[in-house]
């Protein structure tokens, strides 16, 4: 049999395009009318989202660790570096061995963007440079809230296991020689 060349090919798509936009459309609202598809995020422009199909979809228990703990001392030196009384009231309760919580950081971004929106727009440069460090301090608290936090889910999730997929919580991973 004859296989059709790339022009023949391109000459029908061409042709009828009309026709294959209408079965398109219909195709979708069939399938979003039996509930199969949602209309929501959908990407026929050749988008690529990244999916968690890779070679790094593994959580390991010793990495955790030591990760929560390189967190906690950032977030105590972030809160060294915040100079607002807020900040130095909530540093000096708690010391170095005491752990934060996503809620306490929570509560202290909250209350330092409540601060820094009571400051009134400054004229001077050095006073809109302190400014913006200060709203960067906040961004970098509330980052590693978020951090935290996705640190403190992974316990529960780990139990007595050393590693577990991020695909399938049930899977324990086994280190494999490359």
């Amino acid at each position: 049999y004859e296989k059709p060349d790339f022009i023949t090919i391109n000459r029908f798509r061409n042709r009828v395009k009309k026709e294959i936009n209408e079965v398109f459309t219909q195709t979708v609202v069939l399938l979003s009318s039996k509930g199969f598809i949602s209309l929501n995020v959908e990407y026929i422009d050749g988008t690529k989202i990244e999916s968690k199909a890779n070679k790094y979809t593994f959580v390991w228990r010793k990495t955790v660790e030591r990760n929560r703990e390189r967190l906690m001392k950032k977030i105590h030196v972030l809160l060294g570096q915040i100079d607002d009384v807020i900040a130095r009231e909530k540093s000096s309760e708690y010391n170095e061995e005491v752990g934060f919580t996503p809620a306490m950081l929570a509560e202290m971004a909250g209350e330092l963007r409540h601060a820094l929106e009571q400051v009134s727009e400054p004229s001077a440069k050095e006073e809109k440079t302190e400014l913006k460090k200060k709203r960067k301090q906040l961004k970098e608290l509330e980052e590693h809230r978020d951090k935290l936090q996705e640190y403190d889910c992974h316990p529960e999730t780990l139990q007595e296991r050393n590693s577990y997929s991020k695909t399938d919580n049930d899977a324990t991973f086994m280190r494999m020689k490359e």
